[in-house]
């Protein structure tokens, strides 16, 4: 909650006076989450894998640095007692799915949505050893493996550039 309160400029009481209750927050906090995560990436149509690197290494940042996923952290926590909240969390992770999937998609990279599916698990995964041991290193070794998958691809297909693309 302080680091909520922070993020927009209130104090911790605040949020508690402007809200009726923490699940609440729940679509607040997960929409402002997508939004500093997706915002301003690279065009994927212009450099996909620019994008992809991006997208993982501010997932990767975010989890660092929050020694959690506030996502994961929240899918836990909802219960059917609170729909909204956790109606708010289920498309707050197929949202970033669809995201990273559109970026692969760009990419020409075979089954997009499995790919991203699987990458963000891997992601959120490696949160567990920081979460308990405070060791970042699953996190660091997962999200080089996820942009591995914009390098690899470089020696399997040479990008296509946008007249290329609108070809397709």
């Amino acid at each position: 909650m302080q680091d909520l309160a922070t993020r927009v400029g209130l104090k911790k009481a605040s949020l508690y006076t402007r809200f009726p209750n923490k699940e609440s927050l729940v679509p607040e906090v997960l929409a402002l989450t997508l939004e500093e995560t997706v915002d301003g990436l690279p065009d994927p149509q212009d450099d996909w894998r620019l994008a992809w690197r991006t997208m993982v290494g501010r997932i990767e940042k975010t989890f660092e640095e929050r020694q959690r996923c506030v996502g994961l952290h929240l899918a836990y926590g909802v219960t059917s007692a609170t729909p909204d909240a956790q109606a708010a969390v289920s498309q707050f992770f197929v949202s970033l799915r669809e995201q990273m999937a559109q970026i692969l998609q760009a990419g020409d990279i075979p089954d997009p949505d499995a790919v991203a599916a699987d990458t963000l698990a891997q992601l959120e995964g490696a949160t567990l050893w920081i979460t308990t041991s405070g060791d970042v290193a699953p996190l660091r070794r997962v999200a080089e493996k996820a942009r591995e998958i914009a390098t690899s691809s470089l020696l399997s297909s040479p990008p296509l550039n946008k007249q290329e693309r609108k070809k397709r």
